[in-house]
């Protein structure tokens, strides 16, 4: 009969050794021997008439071994159940530890084990006495007139005109990578942008003065665009903006069309096509309105951040003892490769994610929040509009909603988005656990803090109008 023996090599770390003993297998054995012979087609013999020494000698060794191992695992995982160990993943096999298995010498044979145990903890940081900061951007009136002045060129009409020489002038040029002699490289980076007049460099604007369709300029993309407009033109092209030398990239400009924008009257008509539905009649009404879009736009940028600060603030801070080096063993199981070749770094982030896994899980107990398929819908809706641009023209709700479904189809972005979704509803519930202060800011100091790594190494991101798409 199979005995087992646990040993601790770590706390939460531990070894089984099962023993497995000739009777444990060997009637299995011998009827899946009897199974081949039975089924077994080989030329020169009737289906099921082959010699059981033949049927012995050919698959005899492999089918032994097959069976004493799966009686191993058989004995091993009904012991976890019945002493309801609450693991990490799957037992891993010490294989340096594998005794050799022999058909012709058949006896008793140990296997070895190594378990990681889930850990018990308490998520101690939720509670009044912790206190976290939320910022408040105050909204200036200048604020509000860059918002306002953004929607008007954005809802300007488009008239093609012969020259590029005015601030609302935009182009829609083709960008093709060039060496050093200026000629095109077959494979070098390719694309399609729109840039107005305005977004060019003040003090090299006078190259591009007058430049009309068809017309191409040669230069670096430094010695074009500086600022923010660098950046969006730098992002779109594929460039790395931590890359020094990455602004010195060459382009022949190709202006493929050129236009003008006529900005709309701040009258009914404009309001309702950038608010729909909500019956904005005076040009009061719509600065208001706008001025409370601006402030929801920050208010979810700072709610986010707020999220992630608490979110490391509980996987750095909260107590989690973990089996270090059975996960290290595990990683590199997964990876096929021998636990030495799983560096310090590589343990760190699996450390880091599987905590917050762990807290995670925790918390959905606590709080019973449950995710909706709303929800998700929600979620990835919120990325598109983001992305592309809440106010732009073509992405009425219709057609938002209709190619975040079509997103959505996708399996490993519906489960990205199910993901997000899920730790936005568990953080906001842990949220209401603490103590959460508003702090009024301006905007300059609001970005310094974006700017600034947090304590846990954390990376904000703001989302601003970097760049205004013709």
């Amino acid at each position: 009969m199979a005995t087992i023996q646990r040993e601790t090599l770590a706390p939460l770390h531990e070894k089984i050794v099962v023993q497995v003993e000739e009777r444990d297998y060997m009637p299995a054995f011998e009827k899946t021997l009897k199974e081949y012979r039975r089924k077994a087609q080989i030329p020169g013999f009737r289906k099921g008439m082959v010699p059981a020494s033949l049927i012995r000698k050919m698959y005899g060794q492999a089918l032994f071994t097959e069976e004493v191992i799966r009686t191993a695992e058989q004995q091993l995982n009904r012991y976890l159940e019945e002493e309801k160990l609450d693991i990490f993943s799957q037992p891993l096999w010490l294989e340096n530890e594998a005794p050799q298995l022999d058909l012709n010498a058949p006896g008793n044979y140990a296997f070895a084990f190594e378990i990681g145990l889930r850990p018990q903890f308490e998520l101690k940081l939720l509670q009044p006495a912790t206190e976290l900061q939320q910022y408040v951007v105050q909204v200036t009136d200048q604020m509000v007139d860059d918002e306002m002045e953004y929607l008007l060129r954005r809802y300007a009409a488009r008239e093609r005109i012969e020259k590029f020489e005015q601030e609302d002038d935009f182009v829609q040029a083709s960008f093709e990578q060039v060496d050093d002699q200026g000629e095109v490289m077959p494979d070098g980076r390719k694309q399609q942008l729109s840039f107005l007049f305005r977004e060019i460099d003040e003090a090299h604007r006078p190259a591009w003065v007058g430049k009309q369709e068809k017309e191409s300029v040669t230069a670096a993309l430094h010695e074009i665009f500086s600022g923010d407009s660098l950046s969006y033109i730098m992002n779109r092209l594929g460039l790395d903006q931590n890359d020094p030398s990455a602004a010195s990239t060459r382009f022949r400009i190709t202006l493929e069309e050129i236009g003008r924008l006529k900005k709309p009257a701040l009258e009914a008509e404009f309001f309702n096509r950038v608010f729909p539905e909500e019956n904005i009649q005076t040009p009061e009404q719509f600065r208001q309105r706008v001025r409370e879009e601006v402030e929801y736009y920050y208010q979810e940028i700072a709610r986010e951040r707020l999220r992630n600060e608490l979110m490391e603030k509980l996987i750095h801070e909260t107590e989690i003892p973990l089996p270090e080096a059975f996960l290290r063993h595990l990683i590199a199981r997964n990876q096929s490769q021998p636990a030495e070749s799983v560096d310090d770094q590589t343990l760190h982030a699996f450390l880091h994610q599987l905590r917050w896994t762990l807290i995670a899980q925790k918390l959905e107990q606590q709080s019973g929040v449950e995710l909706t398929q709303e929800d998700i819908l929600q979620k990835a809706k919120a990325d598109f509009i983001q992305y592309f641009d809440v106010y732009s023209q073509k992405h009425t709700p219709e057609y938002i909603n209709r190619f975040t479904l079509q997103l959505l189809q996708n399996e490993k972005t519906f489960d990205k988005y199910a993901t997000e979704a899920k730790n936005q509803k568990l953080l906001d519930w842990a949220l209401q656990q603490v103590t959460i202060k508003e702090v009024p800011v301006s905007l300059d100091e609001f970005k310094a803090m974006l700017e600034k790594p947090s304590s846990h190494h954390t990376h904000q991101h703001s989302h601003e109008h970097e760049h205004e798409h013709a």
